[in-house]
């Protein structure tokens, strides 16, 4: 059951959303660089004494400003940002980023696949202070008591309307075990309810048996121990006799850099290249698996504008192979990644130390992978889809259709 398919060699540019490179145990092999920089970070005109001159703007701006908040401490945290935002694509300005001790220890949690929190997702609405509820994370606090749509008119009492969306984040994040009371709206009834701040699994990887041949594998996010997890439930898959995978990148922003290279190697057979990187200490280098023992699966991606960073690595890995047809739209467009400096204040500081290439040299920074078979699907319609169970979005789906019908035709 092989899929016909015709490829398209155009694997276009990106950008990649990554915090850290693990140690991989990848062979690289080295070849001349002819890389060209993705985007422009120089300096395109003359800037006498850039010392004198930051130092002599500071002291003016500290001295005539016309507000006396102004602090020099503000002015150091102001540059530092725009140094960040210089060196970050021109698309993409706060690709660089810098973060506090306690702000960083969060992303540590989601790169993890844990979160402490109540397990809400929500949309404000400043004009009549209310907070909608959008979406009820599984396994979280709020799964059994909040419902989508439902208003969150006080936190502990206060009222939200006239303060900020940074002001409500606050006022609902809190350390684990701590208690909140909201006050909730839901259709004519408004109500209060008390939940802990916890600690829970996000859920990264989803598996769904279509039918006795296909499988859905719905990868959410590249966490620390995603790889792993996938291959235990493709082992699994293979001994009950599957055939054919549907693997769902859609809406996957990124994650771990280290995961998406161990998941392609788990489809690609040594000595394919995984992905080609270009780094000023090691010019270029190639990510070569070294898996003997490859599975053998029927294969369709099914991607759009926001599958992202490590999702497009796995995506470009399996078409330049051939391991899969590709199927929705063009990807983000994310082909840099970045690495997470400690600073001696405690403080994180990431910013692009590396630019990725597809196992045939493409890049698809800014531009997107360009799919095999172009399916559009608008967020509104997807979002709904998502919502539902995996067998009756099967039936509605036009780009799990599409991949069906490629993959028993």
């Amino acid at each position: 059951m092989k899929i016909k398919k015709e490829w398209f060699l155009s694997v276009v540019s990106v950008t990649v959303f990554l915090f850290f490179m693990s140690p991989l145990p990848y062979c690289f092999a080295q070849e001349n660089n002819s890389f060209k920089p993705l985007f422009p970070v120089g300096l395109d005109h003359d800037f006498p004494e850039p010392r004198k001159t930051f130092d002599e703007i500071k002291g003016l701006i500290l001295e005539q400003y016309y507000s006396d908040d102004i602090t020099e401490k503000a002015l150091y945290w102001a540059a530092v940002q725009g140094m960040l935002r210089h060196i970050s694509p021109p698309e993409e300005p706060v690709l660089a980023k810098i973060w506090t001790a306690e702000e960083y220890e969060k992303i540590l949690h989601s790169l993890q696949g844990v979160q402490v929190s109540l397990g809400i997702k929500s949309s404000f609405n400043p004009q009549d202070g209310s907070l909608t509820v959008t979406d009820v994370l599984p396994r979280s606090p709020a799964e059994t008591i909040l419902k989508p749509l439902d208003r969150i008119l006080r936190i502990d009492s206060q009222p939200l309307k006239g303060i900020s969306l940074n002001e409500v984040d606050r006022l609902l994040t809190g350390e684990e075990d701590t208690e909140v009371t909201l006050t909730v709206n839901r259709d004519i009834k408004t109500f209060d309810v008390t939940l802990k701040r916890s600690r829970f699994e996000t859920q990264t990887l989803v598996i769904s048996r279509l039918n006795n041949t296909i499988a859905l594998v719905e990868i959410k996010k590249f966490t620390s121990d995603l790889s792993k997890k996938v291959s235990d439930e493709l082992e699994k898959l293979k001994e009950e006799g599957f055939q054919g995978l549907i693997i769902d990148l859609r809406n996957n922003t990124g994650g771990v850099l280290a995961e998406s290279l161990r998941t392609a190697e788990l489809f690609l057979s040594e000595n394919l290249i995984l992905l080609r990187s270009l780094q000023r200490e090691t010019d270029l280098q190639n990510y070569i698996s070294m898996n003997d023992n490859p599975f053998e699966f029927d294969i369709t991606v099914l991607v759009n504008r926001k599958t992202a960073s490590s999702a497009e690595i796995l995506t470009s890995a399996l078409q330049d192979h051939q391991k899969a047809v590709i199927i929705g739209t063009r990807t983000f467009g994310k082909g840099v990644f970045e690495k997470t400096l400690k600073l001696k204040n405690d403080f994180r500081v990431k910013f692009i130390t590396g630019a990725m290439y597809s196992p045939k040299g493409q890049s698809w920074q800014g531009k997107g992978i360009t799919p095999d078979f172009l399916v559009e699907q608008d967020d509104k319609t997807l979002k709904a889809l998502l919502k539902m169970e995996p067998k009756q979005r099967f039936h509605k789906d036009v780009a799990m259709i599409t991949a069906y019908k490629l993959m028993t035709r």
